[in-house]
C-alpha cells in the first residue's frame, strides 16, 4: 500500500492535548470533548525537528486538510516533501460527520484536482465515500498515505459477513420484529441508504422452529421481492444467503409507516385516503398480475417515502405473501387476525380461498384511514372476533363517520363484503367514483412517473395504454416542475414486521346509539 502506517494505540488516552488543541481551539481546557473520529499520522509526513502529534482527534463535525490557512491541517513545506506539496490542493479533502443523529458515518469528500484516495482507491472530484474503521486516506497518489481513520463510534457489527461489511456501513437499528432486526446501511461507494432486513434462520420457539424463521419461508420472500418491479413495491438492492442469517438490502422509505401516520393525526381527510389507498390498490393489482397473493396487507405494511403530507407509498413486508397459479387456492391460515377476510378464518388451514383476501384487507386498511379505529376487534366485547369478522359486523361510530362521505362510506361497505364472490374487484375499485378526482390522479402519475424515469419501471398507472400515451409528454413536463422544488427527505424510517402495536379501538364502555355494530348488508 505504499509507506508504512506508524501509530501507537497504547498511549491515546495520554496523547489527546496536542490534537485537540489543534484542530479545536474554542476548547476549554476542563472541556470534555466529544471525540468522534481520530486520524493516525503516517511516515509520509516530514520530520524537520518539530513534534508533530501521532494523531488528531476529530471533534467538529467538519475536518479539512490542504494548502489553505483554512484548513484543519496545513500541508506546507516543513511537514510534506516538496514534490508532493506542490499538487495539494488549497482544499485537499473534507470529512464530515452529522452529529445530529446517532451513528451516521463519517463521509469523506474529495475537492482536489490531484485524487485523493481511500484504501487505494480514487474518490474523485467533488465525489464522497463513507470512511470506516480502518481506512487508509491518501492524497495525490495512492502511495502517499497520509492517515489511517480509526472510527471511535463504530456500531457493534454482529459477526455481519465480510462481504457486506467490505461494502456497507453499518449504522443504528431501525426497527426489530418478531423474526429479525432491520438496520440502516450507507453504500460505501455512492453514500446511498439503504435499509438491511436481517432475517436470521430457524430460530427455536418453546423448542420448535419458528415458522418466520423458517428457511423456506425466508426464502420465498426473498425470491418475491427479486421478481417485484413496481414504484409502489419496496425495491430489492441484493440479497445475501450466509449459513445463520439471510440480509435483504431494501430501498430506505424515510416517511416511517402508514400506521404512525394514522395513529400522529387521529384519521386521515379524504383526499389524503384517496391519495394513499389508490397508490396501494395500484400496487396489489400489480401483486395479483404477477399471480402474488400478499395476505398480511395492514397499515404497518404500507411505508411512505417522506414526511411531506403526498408522497408515495410502497408496501413491504412479503414474509406470509404466496405465489398461486390461475386456477390455484391457499389453505394456510396466516395474516394478522383483525385484517383477516373472514374466508381465511374458515378455512382454518383446511378450505381454499383466493386473492380475494388481500381485497378485505384493503378494506380494513380504508376503515381505519378514514376514521382512526379498528372496525373489528377482540376488545369489542359484544361479539368475538371472528364472530364479527364472519358476519362482517364492523363496529361503528356515528361521531366519526359522520363527517365520511357517502360514496367512502359506501366503497368502504363493498371491500367489507363477507361473500368473496361478492366483494368487489380491485378493477372496480379504481373505477368507483369516489376513486375520481383528477389533482389527485394527476399527483400521484406524477409521483409513479418520477420513480419510472429514476428506476426504469414500466408505465404502471392505472390508465389504458392509449391514455397514458396521450398523458405522457404533459406528466413528464410537470415532473420536471416537481422535481426542482422537491423537499428533502428525512432519515426517520421503521420498516419490519414490528412488534405489534394498536390502533384504537372504540371505547366499549360507550353504550350510546352512536356506537353499533354494522355490516355490509
Amino acid at each position: 500500500m505504499g509507506d508504512e502506517i506508524m501509530y501507537d494505540t497504547a498511549n491515546t488516552q495520554t496523547q489527546t492535548q496536542n490534537s485537540q488543541v489543534e484542530l479545536s481551539q474554542t476548547n476549554t481546557p476542563s472541556a470534555i470533548p466529544n471525540i468522534w473520529g481520530r486520524l493516525y499520522s503516517t511516515k509520509c509526513w516530514k520530520n524537520d525537528g518539530v513534534k508533530k502529534p501521532d494523531y488528531y482527534d476529530l471533534i467538529q463535525p467538519d475536518f479539512t486538510l490542504g494548502r489553505a490557512l483554512s484548513c484543519n491541517i496545513v500541508v506546507k513545506k516543513e511537514t510534506m516533501k516538496e514534490n508532493i506539496l506542490k499538487s495539494v490542493s488549497k482544499q485537499h479533502f473534507v470529512i464530515r460527520r452529522d452529529m445530529t443523529e446517532p451513528l451516521n458515518p463519517a463521509i469523506l469528500t474529495d475537492l482536489s484536482y490531484n485524487g485523493t484516495y481511500v484504501n487505494g482507491v480514487q474518490i474523485g472530484k467533488n465525489l464522497s465515500r463513507v470512511l470506516d474503521d480502518n481506512d487508509v486516506i491518501a492524497i495525490t497518489h495512492p502511495t502517499v498515505t497520509v492517515f489511517l481513520f480509526k472510527d471511535l463510534l463504530k456500531n457493534k457489527q454482529d459477526n455481519i459477513p465480510r462481504e457486506i461489511s467490505q461494502k456497507y456501513y453499518i449504522s443504528r437499528v431501525l426497527g426489530q420484529g418478531a423474526c429479525g432486526v432491520v438496520k440502516l446501511v450507507y453504500n460505501k461507494v455512492t453514500c446511498t441508504k439503504y435499509a438491511m432486513k436481517i432475517i436470521k434462520k430457524c430460530r427455536l420457539t418453546n423448542g420448535q422452529v419458528n415458522h418466520l424463521n423458517d428457511p423456506l419461508k425466508i426464502m420465498n420472500e426473498v425470491n418475491i421481492l427479486k421478481a417485484l418491479k413496481h414504484p409502489c413495491i419496496i425495491a430489492t438492492e441484493e440479497v445475501i444467503d450466509s449459513k445463520d442469517a439471510v440480509y435483504i438490502i431494501l430501498e430506505l422509505m424515510q416517511g416511517g409507516e402508514l400506521f404512525d401516520r394514522i395513529t400522529r393525526q387521529g384519521h386521515l381527510s379524504e383526499r389524503l385516503t384517496r391519495f394513499f389507498f389508490k397508490q396501494i390498490v395500484l400496487a396489489v393489482k400489480y401483486l395479483h398480475s404477477q399471480g402474488i397473493t400478499h395476505r398480511d396487507l395492514k397499515p404497518e405494511n404500507v411505508l411512505l417515502e417522506s414526511k411531506v403530507d403526498e408522497t408515495l407509498v410502497k408496501i413491504t413486508d412479503f414474509g406470509l405473501s404466496k405465489f398461486v397459479g390461475e386456477d390455484s387456492f391457499m389453505k394456510t391460515m396466516c395474516g394478522t387476525p383483525i385484517y383477516l377476510a373472514p374466508e381465511v378464518l374458515r378455512a382454518n388451514g383446511q378450505n381454499c380461498y383466493g386473492p380475494e383476501v388481500d381485497v378485505w384487507s384493503l378494506g380494513v386498511i380504508f376503515f381505519v384511514c378514514l376514521v382512526g379505529y379498528l372496525p373489528f376487534s377482540a376488545e369489542y366485547r359484544e361479539m368475538s372476533l371472528g364472530e364479527q369478522i364472519a358476519t362482517g359486523r364492523y363496529r361503528h361510530s356515528g361521531a366519526h363517520w359522520r363527517g365520511v362521505s357517502a360514496p367512502a362510506r359506501r366503497l368502504m361497505r363493498r371491500m367489507l363484503t363477507v361473500p368473496a364472490h361478492r366483494r368487489i374487484t380491485l378493477d372496480e375499485i379504481l373505477a368507483h367514483p369516489w376513486m375520481q378526482d383528477d389533482e389527485v390522479n394527476l399527483r400521484i402519475d406524477i409521483l409513479l412517473s418520477q420513480a419510472q424515469m429514476k428506476n426504469g419501471y414500466l408505465s404502471l398507472s392505472s390508465k389504458s395504454d392509449e391514455e397514458n400515451n396521450n398523458s405522457s409528454q404533459n406528466t413528464v413536463s410537470v415532473v420536471r416542475l416537481v422535481a426542482a422544488n422537491k423537499r428533502a427527505l428525512s432519515d426517520s424510517y421503521n420498516s419490519c414486521e414490528p412488534i405489534p402495536k394498536k390502533l384504537r379501538c372504540e371505547n366499549n364502555e360507550d353504550t350510546s346509539s352512536t356506537n353499533s355494530f354494522c355490516s355490509e348488508e
